[in-house]
């Protein structure tokens, strides 16, 4: 599902469940229950970050195993860190509006 790599420092929000440290991110990631998931990216806008990182943003679709596609948005910060980079912050939210 990902191919980011994350670090001790690395931070990341869920639906507002706060991840800390690359073990519980990817733990979290590893124990999710659905088989499948298809992404359909809609917008990505990039800045760079001044201490050479980048701030990304996405927006699409997702659809997980046979259910409704749902929209969501997700920001994260790479980190450079020589000639590489790491997800340093990572916020991830679905915002499928849903009827009362």
């Amino acid at each position: 599902m990902y191919m980011y790599t994350y670090a001790k420092e690395s931070l990341m929000t869920v639906e507002g469940l706060r991840l800390e440290g690359a073990s519980q991110i990817l733990q979290t990631i590893q124990n999710l229950s659905f088989k499948k998931i298809h992404h359909m990216i809609t917008v990505v806008d990039a800045q760079p970050t001044i201490d050479g990182g980048v701030l990304i943003c996405v927006m699409g679709r997702l659809k997980i195993d046979d259910g409704s596609p749902f929209s969501f948005s997700q920001v994260f910060v790479l980190k450079a860190v020589g000639n590489s980079f790491f997800v340093e912050n990572e916020i991830f939210r679905l915002s499928e509006l849903k009827s009362p």
